[in-house]
């Protein structure tokens, strides 16, 4: 009866011991995780905020799903149209970049 309690006694201090190096573990990988679909999260607004505000400037924006795109024929029309005279005084290359990043992901949503 005695050797069965020292084996709990050491089973409980290991789990003891233990547990916060677990506890630390999972947190870090939770913490990660969290911060990169902050960073996706806030990544798509700025790129919907750009398509709403600077593609609105010349046409009217169209309905993303009303068009069967691939991911790949957004970004060449974003690149078409940035390329004319107009566009690209008032559109930079990294919100051109952003505005092509949040069409290929509304895209590959579908």
């Amino acid at each position: 009866m005695k050797t069965r309690c020292n084996v709990y006694t050491i089973l409980v201090v290991f789990l003891l011991l233990i547990q916060p190096l677990i506890s630390g573990c999972t947190t870090t990988v939770t913490k990660e995780l969290y911060e990169k679909d902050l960073y996706k999260e806030e990544a798509g607004l700025i790129g919907q905020n750009l398509f709403r505000d600077k593609c609105s400037l010349c046409h009217e924006l169209p309905v993303i799903d009303a068009y069967p795109y691939t991911p790949e024929e957004w970004a060449s029309i974003i690149n078409y149209m940035h390329d004319t005279d107009e566009a690209g005084r008032f559109i930079t290359t990294e919100e051109k970049d952003k505005i092509k990043r949040y069409l290929r992901n509304m895209s590959q949503a579908r």
